[in-house]
């Protein structure tokens, strides 16, 4: 099983593809309605990586986290 810097590190191995996938801020006014759904798609990836990692942390520490409402 990997250890938590190893979950960590491949968390951030990901966010970092994430950001060479980003076109410029000055290019985003020219981006299409598709290619800025793209560009939505890319930046709630970034967040999903920011909460594994955070996730990660309070499970090593044996914090819980309270669930969602459904």
């Amino acid at each position: 099983m990997a250890s938590l810097s190893q979950k960590i590190q491949a968390e951030l191995e990901n966010i970092d593809e994430i950001f060479k996938e980003m076109p410029s801020h000055l290019n985003l006014p020219q981006l299409s309605t598709l290619e800025l759904a793209g560009v939505a798609a890319l930046l709630h990836n970034y967040y999903n990586g920011i909460e594994n990692i955070l996730k990660q942390i309070f499970v090593f520490q044996k914090i819980s986290v309270p669930e969602g409402q459904s």
